[in-house]
């Protein structure tokens, strides 16, 4: 009787090392698969920073208008993707 459920114990442990251990190993494959896909969104929203940028300065140097909304999430959202650049080259 205890023997039974020693054998089960050690059977459900198993099973969920063998889970953990896939699931890990699909995570850190996908990781890797999808690399250069991350690598390319992070240089078009790099690239679309620099052109609301320069549209920035270019309406600045034309005439003085207050700020708009959306210019304010573009910076945040520079700011986020400059310290998720330093996050990855820690």
């Amino acid at each position: 009787m205890i023997t039974d459920g020693l054998i089960l114990m050690v059977v459900g442990m198993v099973v969920v090392f063998l889970f953990l251990l896939l699931l890990n190993v699909l995570i850190s494959g996908l990781s890797w698969f999808l690399r250069d896909h991350a690598l390319l969104e992070e240089k078009q929203l790099l690239e679309a920073e620099a052109a609301k940028r320069k549209k920035k300065n270019a309406k600045k140097t034309g005439a003085p208008a207050a700020a708009a909304a959306g210019e304010d999430i573009g910076s945040v959202t520079a700011v986020i993707s400059a310290a998720v650049h330093a996050h990855r080259n820690r």
